[in-house]
């Protein structure tokens, strides 16, 4: 694995670079496009481990930390959503120029999965694309956070979790009004993006959106869904700080790679 600096220098992205095993490139890579906040440390290193597997199959790896989060440049609050696609598409950038590949590929989860989406959606020809329990809009991401922040604060000051600006705070992460709003113009569409040749919606557990996602994009050609349930959720902490690996969807997304 090396180390990288990407993108302008006066705010740098931190870039993990896994080149694929040699004797085994396949000519491809993929940018790991995180989730937010606790989601990100808790899946932080669920994601290593797909990166060192995707590797051992032939396929080389940027994973990024967005502007604002993990070792890159700036504040959280100083950033939005619009920012973090951008940034994927710097890490896309940096990955051909350090791997030598041209197609390059994304892999989100959760927040990242609808992120890499709209990335996909704007330029066209992103192949492969993964999407993994993906967030299938901005607000149905922001009613969630509003349900847990409303049962995390019954007895207690909501001042603690909703800012008078209207930032919203959940397990030590900001997120800002404008990170709000440009959250609400995002949603997975209906039908899937074109140019993407191979597609994969890689789910721990069933829910309704996820189906009606499915068989929207069931009607375009090389999409493909996996439904590999952990035997915990991979989103929890138990009650020694211990986190899930959620080992059958990273053996699902490495073997549909």
């Amino acid at each position: 694995m090396d180390v990288l600096f990407l993108g302008d220098s006066d705010a740098p992205l931190l870039g993990a670079y896994h080149p694929a095993r040699s004797g085994v490139d396949r000519g491809i890579g993929v940018v790991l496009a995180y989730p937010f906040g606790q989601e990100y440390m808790r899946a932080h290193r669920a994601l290593r481990l797909l990166a060192q597997a995707l590797t051992a199959r032939g396929v080389h790896v940027m994973r990024v930390d967005y502007r604002g989060t993990g070792d890159s440049a700036g504040d959280l609050e100083d950033f939005g959503v619009l920012d973090w696609i951008e940034d994927l598409e710097i890490a896309r950038q940096e990955l051909r120029d350090v791997s030598g590949v041209r197609q390059v590929g994304l892999v989100g989860l959760r927040l990242g999965a609808l992120l890499a989406a709209e990335l996909a959606a704007r330029l066209g020809g992103v192949s492969p694309l993964v999407l993994w329990d993906p967030v299938t809009s901005g607000e149905s991401y922001l009613q969630e956070l509003g349900y847990e922040i409303r049962r995390a604060g019954e007895g207690n000051n909501r001042s603690r979790f909703v800012a008078p600006d209207g930032a919203l705070y959940m397990n030590g992460f900001r997120m800002t009004v404008r990170f709000q709003q440009e959250l609400r113009s995002l949603a997975l569409p209906a039908r899937l993006p074109s140019g993407c040749a191979r597609t994969l919606l890689a789910v721990s557990h069933e829910t309704p959106a996820f189906d009606r996602l499915r068989a929207g994009w069931s009607e375009g050609s090389g999409f493909e869904y996996r439904h590999a349930p952990a035997p915990h959720d991979w989103n929890y902490v138990d009650h020694v700080g211990g986190i899930m690996l959620p080992q059958p969807v990273l053996a699902a997304i490495t073997e549909w790679m």
